[in-house]
């Protein structure tokens, strides 16, 4: 178990710094993270490009974590900072405590983002 492992177990912010990675490609999707404050850059394997970036107040790993899917880039934080993990236990219990309308149209939108990045 690494760092941000252990730490999204208790829920509390966990303090970031330049350069910490949050998760690299290949690893399982396991938590969604909630950025407080700072930067995340997500980025290809070899660290050449970057594909997005998220800023404060940014929620992000929805579809990946909810279709148990592994991460296909890498994830650096910039800045200082902190962000919020929740893993996919809780997620997944939370959507299971909604109404069927809300619940299916979530797993709808989660499977077409996730069809969307298959291609």
């Amino acid at each position: 178990m690494n760092i941000v492992e252990f730490t999204s177990l208790s829920n509390k912010p966990i303090r970031m710094i330049e350069g910490e990675i949050i998760f690299q490609a290949g690893e399982p999707a396991l938590n969604i993270c909630f950025i407080e404050k700072g930067r995340v850059d997500i980025i290809t394997c070899d660290g050449e490009r970057r594909l997005r970036t998220y800023a404060d107040g940014s929620l992000f790993g929805i579809p990946e974590v909810m279709s148990g899917l592994k991460w296909s880039a890498m994830a650096i934080f910039r800045g200082f900072g902190s962000v919020r993990l929740f893993p996919r236990q809780v997620l997944m219990e939370k959507i299971e405590a909604l109404p069927d309308d809300h619940k299916n149209l979530i797993v709808s939108l989660s499977s077409k983002v996730t069809l969307k990045k298959a291609h």
